[in-house]
C-alpha cells in the first residue's frame, strides 16, 4: 500500500504543462511580421519612380531647344544686302594696241603713222582725219560715264597753233581703219567736242585733252554696244593748214601709245 500512489501524481503535472505553452507563442509572431514588410514595399517604390522620369524630361527639351530658325534669319539677311550694295564701276586705261588703230587722212587719202602721228591739219583745213580706235573697252552698256579724256605723248618741243573738233564713231563695235573705211567716212555721234589751243608742248611729256564724256557715253548707251567691243575717237581738224602737233604711234612704242581714260558707274 506504500509505493503504488506516491510514484505517479508526481511526474505527470510538471512535465506536460510547461513545454506546450512556452514554444508556440515565442517563435511564431516574431519571424513573419519582420521579414513580410520590410523586402516588398521597399523595393518597388525606389526604383520605378526614380528611373523613368529622369531619362524622359532630361532628353526631349535638349533636342527641342536648339534653335535651328536662328540660322536662317542670321544668315539670309546678312547675304543679301552685301551683294546688292556692291558698287560697279571704276577707271579704265585703254592704249591703243596696233599698228592700224592709229592713223592719219588728208584729202580722201590714209597716211601711214610710221613712228608718230599728228592732230589738227594736214595740208587742208576741211579734209583732215586722224582716227584713234580702243579695243577691249570693259565698260558695260548703258554705264554713266564720269570723265573721259585722251592722252598723247609728245615727241618734240613744239608750239603751234591747232583746232580741231572730237566725236566718235556712231557704231556699236569700230571696224578697223582701212583705205577703204577710213575716218573721214564714218558716221559720227551727234555729241562732239571742240578743241583750240595755242601753248607749248615739251618733247617727251604726256599732255591730256578736254573732257569727252558725252561722246563716250552716246556709243555705250547704243542699243547693240557690248562690254569689251572697241571704240574709235575721230578728230577732224578745223585750223589753218599745216596746224598741228605730232605724238607717238604705236609703231614708235607700244608704251607711249595713245591712251583714253575712262571712269564709270552702273
Amino acid at each position: 500500500p506504500s509505493n503504488t500512489p506516491s510514484a505517479t501524481p508526481t511526474m505527470t503535472p510538471s512535465f506536460t504543462p510547461s513545454n506546450t505553452p512556452s514554444a508556440t507563442p515565442t517563435m511564431t509572431p516574431s519571424f513573419t511580421p519582420s521579414n513580410t514588410p520590410t523586402n516588398t514595399p521597399s523595393a518597388t517604390p525606389t526604383l520605378t519612380p526614380s528611373f523613368m522620369p529622369t531619362s524622359t524630361p532630361s532628353s526631349t527639351p535638349t533636342a527641342t531647344r536648339t534653335p535651328i530658325p536662328t540660322n536662317t534669319p542670321t544668315f539670309t539677311p546678312s547675304f543679301t544686302p552685301t551683294a546688292t550694295s556692291v558698287p560697279v564701276g571704276g577707271t579704265i586705261t585703254i592704249q591703243i594696241n596696233a599698228a592700224a588703230d592709229d592713223v592719219n587722212e588728208v584729202n580722201a587719202t590714209t597716211e601711214p603713222s610710221g613712228a608718230t602721228v599728228w592732230l589738227g591739219n594736214g595740208g587742208t583745213a576741211v579734209t583732215s582725219f586722224t582716227g584713234l580706235r580702243f579695243n577691249n573697252v570693259t565698260i558695260p552698256p548703258h554705264a554713266t560715264i564720269t570723265s573721259a579724256h585722251l592722252e598723247f605723248y609728245s615727241t618734240q618741243s613744239q608750239w603751234i597753233s591747232i583746232s580741231f573738233q572730237m566725236a566718235a564713231d556712231a557704231a556699236d563695235s569700230s571696224a578697223p581703219f582701212t583705205a577703204a573705211n577710213r575716218p573721214g567716212l564714218r558716221t559720227l555721234t551727234a555729241a562732239r567736242v571742240s578743241h583750240s589751243s595755242n601753248i607749248s608742248w615739251a618733247a617727251n611729256t604726256w599732255y591730256s585733252l578736254e573732257e569727252i564724256r558725252t561722246v563716250v557715253e552716246e556709243v555705250v548707251n547704243r542699243l547693240n554696244w557690248r562690254n569689251g567691243n572697241s571704240l574709235s575717237i575721230i578728230l577732224s581738224g578745223t585750223g589753218s593748214n599745216w596746224g598741228r602737233k605730232f605724238f607717238r604711234s604705236f609703231e614708235g612704242g607700244a608704251t607711249f601709245a595713245v591712251r583714253l581714260v575712262i571712269t564709270y558707274t552702273t
